[in-house]
């Protein structure tokens, strides 16, 4: 009888965690299902299609009803992708997708403003017929000029400063 008791115990124990592991198997199939549907928001589904109602989000026939849609919506986009060259088309949506990103994190004092042509040469661009003394100077030159600064005014300090004569 005591036998009978432990493997009844046991049976009973095995049937708790495989149910516990089907449950969390089961939460995570009913989100893997929520995330797709969300990310397939912004497909129509086809014509005679409804939305699913949101009151019973929990139930189960609520996530029948929502990977229906979702195959539909996946089904509908397969053949509206149907002989287009796919790699073309995500390479351009990321373009587009990247501009629009990078235009609404601009403040609004950001003004972007369109460069002339290089053809579209103004009166002051006329850089060959410039003199080389009027070029900005170069970093050496500005050393050059700092070093001699520098030793001026050591050669100062040195000259005013008198040594006393040993008597």
């Amino acid at each position: 009888m005591q036998a009978k008791l432990e493997e009844c115990e046991n049976k009973t124990n095995d049937s708790k965690t495989r149910q516990e592991r089907m449950d969390r198997i089961l939460l995570n199939v009913k989100a893997g299902v929520e995330h797709l549907s969300d990310k397939l928001i912004s497909l129509k589904l086809p014509k005679g299609q409804g939305p699913v109602r949101q009151s019973n989000s929990t139930g189960d026939d609520f996530i029948i009803d929502l990977l229906g849609q979702c195959e539909q919506k996946l089904m509908k986009l397969m053949e509206d992708l149907d002989g287009k060259d796919v790699s073309e088309l995500y390479s351009g949506m990321e373009d587009e997708e990247f501009r629009v990103s990078i235009e609404n994190k601009l403040p609004q004092y950001n003004v972007r403003i369109n460069l002339p042509a290089a053809s579209d040469r103004g009166a002051y661009d006329d850089e060959d017929e410039s003199d080389p003394d009027d070029e900005a100077p170069t970093r050496l030159h500005i050393k050059k000029q700092a070093q001699q600064i520098i030793d001026q005014r050591n050669k100062k300090t040195r000259g005013g400063i008198k040594k006393k004569k040993k008597i």
